[in-house]
């Protein structure tokens, strides 16, 4: 922690010594620590002359809102397959629950000892051998449309 706050003192002196131009002084005490100060110390100090922050270019702002535009552009294109990966998820889950579905239907066309189904004024009536066929054949079609054959 100390040494954070530390580095975090020698990059302000650093800062603020390229705007005033003034000197930093590193001193190491008789513990063997070492400080900066914007004073001479007792001792051994060694002067620290921080070189000059290299001049603003006038194409800054313009390389500044380049790299905005491109940083948008990305979080859009995140955003877009973000989409994508929970609409690919949604349709997984829908297919699977379509076939889980599926197959329970078919189950109970080819396990039922009778299979029935109701006429137009709501009465039920038991499928006959070709009818029961017909509604295997379509319950197995919808099996193999939603399952996938993994």
């Amino acid at each position: 922690m100390k040494s954070l706050y530390m580095k975090g003192m020698i990059a302000l002196l650093l800062f603020a010594s390229g705007t005033c131009l003034a000197e930093i002084y590193k001193c190491t005490d008789a513990q063997g620590k070492t400080r900066y100060a914007d004073k001479p110390c007792s001792g051994s100090a060694v002067i620290i002359t921080p070189e000059k922050a290299p001049p603003v270019s006038e194409d800054s702002e313009q390389r500044m809102e380049k790299t905005q535009r491109l940083l948008r552009a990305y979080d859009a294109e995140h955003a877009e397959e973000r989409e994508q990966e929970a609409a690919v998820k949604n349709e997984k889950l829908q297919r699977q629950q379509k076939c889980a579905e599926a197959k329970r239907y078919q189950r109970g066309v080819t396990q039922a000892g009778r299979v029935y189904a109701y006429d137009e004024k709501g009465q039920r009536y038991d499928l006959s051998t070709e009818q029961r066929a017909a509604e295997e054949s379509s319950a197995q079609q919808k099996v193999e449309h939603w399952c996938d054959s993994d």
